[in-house]
């Protein structure tokens, strides 16, 4: 039996034709019907693949019945990952992340991975990619995103999350505004009056958010949605042991 599987690059669909047919990849033989390289290489990208498993029917029951005595034929656990696999899933990230970049730019791109305690921060050394996250940091979103479907962290437990960056324009970002958040949170801890900030970016809204969550003086309240959506900034009462019901809200 074979089945036709399209998605926006080869290992997606890869991933999407194993799970469909309830097998591992080394266990899947396919043919690509048709390819569409999109804009820059990335967006619109469309790959269709006809996939069918290599594995014979008594090898599937038997995989059916060891799925059923441990209760789940479907769902896999997450395996946590030793120490030389989290050097080798760094070094394929850092090694497709180049791809993704070479396609955009049209040439080699240095990409370092660096570790930094619970995130694994993935930065593009070049000017041009910098320029285009400067002006759409979607492009950016849209690597991390490409980077978490890759097969060899499906299914794991990743000790760290995944951050992308452009010539650390991310990271100066970050740092400058956890600034503003210590700032802003001294202040409406003095004046005891609430700041609304009018960032577009969900990012840096939740960069604030995330900064001030340990914060004792204050708590953030999201207010607002879709474009109009707005953070803020407002001062914990005398008294007040917890963050009020009902006032953070993750969707930033």
């Amino acid at each position: 039996m074979s089945i036709q599987v399209e998605e926006k690059s080869l290992q997606l669909a890869l991933v999407k034709a194993a799970g469909k047919l309830g097998i591992t990849q080394d266990q899947l033989k396919y043919k690509i019907v048709s390819k569409n390289s999109g804009f820059l290489g990335i967006f619109g990208k469309k790959v269709a693949i006809e996939a069918w498993s290599t594995r014979s029917r008594s090898s599937n029951n038997q995989g059916v019945r060891r799925g059923a005595s441990r209760g789940s034929a479907s769902s896999q656990e997450p395996v946590e990952l030793t120490k030389s696999e989290i050097q080798k899933v760094q070094q394929e990230l850092k090694k497709f992340c180049s791809g993704l970049a070479k396609h955009v730019t049209g040439s080699d791109v240095r990409v370092t991975a660096d570790l930094q305690e619970d995130k694994l921060v993935i930065n593009i050394e070049d000017e041009t990619i910098a320029a285009f996250a400067k002006k759409n940091p979607r492009l950016i979103e849209s690597f991390e995103h490409l980077l978490r479907k890759q097969p060899i962290i499906l299914g794991k437990e990743l000790p760290f999350r995944l951050f992308v960056d452009a010539n650390r324009m991310r990271q100066d970002r970050e740092a400058e505004l956890i600034n503003v958040a210590k700032d802003l949170s001294e202040k409406v801890s003095q004046n005891l009056r609430p700041i609304v900030l009018n960032y577009r970016s969900s990012y840096d809204r939740k960069v604030i958010h995330m900064a001030l969550d340990q914060d004792e003086r204050v708590y953030t309240k999201s207010i607002g949605s879709g474009a109009n959506r707005k953070l803020m900034i407002l001062p914990r009462r005398e008294g007040e042991e917890s963050e009020p019901e009902n006032s953070t809200n993750m969707s930033l």
